[in-house]
């Protein structure tokens, strides 16, 4: 079975700005000791997901600040994930999207390193199984990463 912080180091290894490598860092310190933890526990792939966000929202966060991810606050972290009032979960796909097009990515190419990892957290789901208005365009990991960053995990940034 192959490990969280195995398969982060994958992700990571694709290439992609050095705040993404930074942020891929950033984010196995902050799951530390969890790490197997969350291996073990992770049968859907959602946790797997929910590092990706965490990657992700770091990667974001450090950009747009102009600022390493290892000094990305806790705070910018949950207002990034955390649906505003009014919001729904597609809402903060698009978000996250708007923030990635920002930054130069193009949220479909595959090719980038930072929006194939965007790609498989925003994935879509079948339409007849779906309504428009309900996670039409989301993965677990924007979910997930509520998880990850929950009380009981305790990540300490």
């Amino acid at each position: 079975m192959t490990t969280i912080i195995e398969q982060s180091r994958t992700w990571q290894g694709e290439g992609g700005p050095a705040e993404w490598t930074q942020a891929w860092d950033r984010t196995r310190e902050l799951i530390g000791t969890r790490a197997d933890r969350f291996s073990e526990h992770d049968s859907d792939g959602s946790q797997e997901d929910a590092i990706s966000a965490l990657a992700t929202a770091l990667y974001i966060t450090a950009r747009e600040r102009r600022i390493e991810p290892v000094v990305v606050p806790r705070q910018a972290v949950d207002e990034l994930a955390d649906k505003r009032p009014g919001e729904t979960d597609l809402d903060v796909v698009r978000r996250w999207e708007t923030h990635l097009e920002n930054l130069g990515h193009d949220v479909d190419d595959k090719t980038d390193p930072v929006s194939a990892r965007w790609h498989r957290l925003r994935y879509d789901h079948d339409p007849e199984l779906y309504c428009d208005d309900v996670l039409a365009r989301h993965g677990y990991g924007l979910t997930a990463i509520r998880y990850v960053l929950g009380d009981h995990v305790a990540l300490a940034f």
